[in-house]
């Protein structure tokens, strides 16, 4: 399903609606990112920061692992 264009009605129904924005979504955002700001407990911020150290892992790509697998692109 394409994504709509600016200014179009939206889909009948709820889940039509919701499927149409996510597709509208998914479709800009291709490729971009976003900043994302998150207040997380000092214990926990420190065990994340000192396990990607000694891995030599990138912070950001290891939240980035874990949204992925909590939140799947549709179809996998």
């Amino acid at each position: 399903m394409p994504p709509p264009e600016w200014g179009s009605r939206p889909a009948r129904g709820p889940q039509k609606a919701a499927d149409a924005l996510d597709a509208f979504v998914r479709a800009r955002d291709e490729g971009k990112t976003k900043r994302l700001n998150a207040e997380i407990p000092a214990a926990l911020h420190a065990r994340v920061k000192s396990r990607c150290a000694l891995e030599g892992r990138d912070m950001t790509q290891v939240v980035i692992e874990l949204l992925e697998k909590r939140f799947p692109a549709e179809g996998d």
